[in-house]
């Protein structure tokens, strides 16, 4: 068995390795499963040479790509492909994170609009800018279903500007005042 490529997935919310989720792959458009190893390492073996796309997915996150070419590079450690994965409306965020939560539906039909993107520009404890974005779910019932969390310390009350914007629909904004470690749910129709 030769060792044709490493894949490491990489929680975007913790920055940690991606332990505990149960992800599937697509590698060329085509299902695969490589082996698992601990610290959410996959090991894929015996490719041919030449250029590959593989796909993670996981309901707790949003589908990811990642490309890599066989041959190996060496040494391995230089060779190993990190896959972050941004985490979708079902991610189990921890206790005490600072979430906005909601659902974007189109106006006139009430239909889940997903693919939207949601981003918060808000002050840390110091009044430093920060940021924060995610899109929202194509996934199944959660469609149009976002979760953002707002990294970093906060202060109370602290003043958030959400923005929702896709391409052929009119941009929203929305102004809110957020308590740190708590969830705040805000739902919107596009035009």
């Amino acid at each position: 068995m030769k060792l044709s490529a490493v894949v490491q997935l990489i929680d975007g919310f913790s920055q940690a390795p991606a332990v505990g989720f149960q992800p599937r792959f697509l590698l060329n458009q085509k299902p695969f499963m490589p082996l698992a190893k601990p610290q959410a390492f996959y090991a894929f073996s015996d490719l041919d040479d030449g250029d590959y796309r593989l796909t993670a997915l996981a309901p707790q996150f949003f589908a990811q790509e990642v490309a890599f070419q066989v041959p190996l590079r060496l040494p391995l450690a230089a060779a190993i492909v990190p896959c972050y994965l941004a985490p979708s409306p079902l991610y189990p965020y921890p206790p005490g994170t600072t979430l906005i939560r909601g659902q974007v539906l189109q106006a006139g039909t009430k239909s889940p609009l997903a693919g939207v993107s949601i981003s918060a520009s808000y002050p840390n404890w110091q009044g430093n800018p920060k940021g924060a974005a995610t899109l929202s779910s194509d996934y199944g019932k959660y469609d149009g279903r976002y979760a953002l969390a707002l990294g970093g310390k906060l202060a109370p009350d602290t003043q958030v500007v959400l923005s929702f914007s896709k391409a052929g629909y009119a941009s929203v904004e929305k102004k809110l005042l957020l308590q740190p470690a708590t969830t705040q749910f805000v739902d919107i129709e596009m035009r």
